[in-house]
C-alpha cells in the first residue's frame, strides 16, 4: 500500500511538466489534472469514476454529465462526496477553481 500511495504522489511532477501520467491495471486508471476535463462514455476505462483530493482543499468542483452532479462545491481530504460517480450523458465534464484531483476510473 505504501508504493500505491508513493506512485500516486509520483504522478504529481508529471502533472506539473505537463506529461500525461497514468497509473493502470486491469482494473482502474488513476491521474491527476488540475483543472476542467471532459470525460467521454467510450473512453472511459470503467463504468465508475471518482475524484480525490490530492491537495488539502479542491475549491468549485462542478460536475455535469454526471449521475450525481456537483455544482461550486469544495472538498477537503476525507472528503467521501465524489468517489463512485456515474457518466449519465455521453459526456461529462468536472471544472473546479483551484486544487488538484486524482482521478480513479473504475471497472469495479
Amino acid at each position: 500500500m505504501d508504493h500505491m500511495i508513493g506512485n500516486i504522489h509520483l504522478l504529481f511532477p508529471c502533472l506539473q511538466k505537463g506529461i500525461e501520467a497514468y497509473i493502470l491495471d486491469s482494473k482502474n486508471r488513476i491521474y491527476l489534472i488540475d483543472g476542467e476535463r471532459k470525460f467521454y462514455k467510450e473512453n472511459l476505462w470503467g463504468k465508475y469514476i471518482s475524484f480525490l483530493p490530492l491537495t488539502e482543499k479542491v475549491k468549485g468542483i462542478t460536475l455535469t454529465g454526471f449521475k450525481y452532479p456537483l455544482f461550486e462545491k469544495d472538498i477537503e481530504i476525507g472528503s467521501s462526496l465524489c468517489i463512485s460517480n456515474e457518466l449519465a450523458e455521453e459526456v461529462g465534464t468536472v471544472t473546479f477553481a483551484d486544487g488538484v484531483l486524482i482521478v480513479v476510473e473504475s471497472h469495479d
